[in-house]
């Protein structure tokens, strides 16, 4: 999958990054939140999700803009 990631242009690897980076934050926030009104306690899976999905994101992002530097 990594191989196809590194195939597409800079741009949608920044948009792909970005638009998992926004997910991760929802995620987080909404664990969050809800866990701080008397969530269910299997409430911080949704937390764990959402900081890997953020950071998966910002790795993207961070490659996209690295290989946009490349000639």
């Amino acid at each position: 999958m990594d191989e196809q990631l590194t195939e597409q242009p800079p741009a949608k690897l920044r948009s792909i990054g970005v638009t998992l980076m926004i997910v991760g934050v929802l995620f987080l926030v909404g664990g969050i939140v809800w866990d701080l009104n008397g969530g269910p306690s299997w409430l911080h899976v949704l937390t764990w999700v959402g900081g890997g999905v953020f950071a998966y994101g910002l790795v993207t992002t961070i490659t996209a803009g690295r290989s946009s530097l490349r000639p």
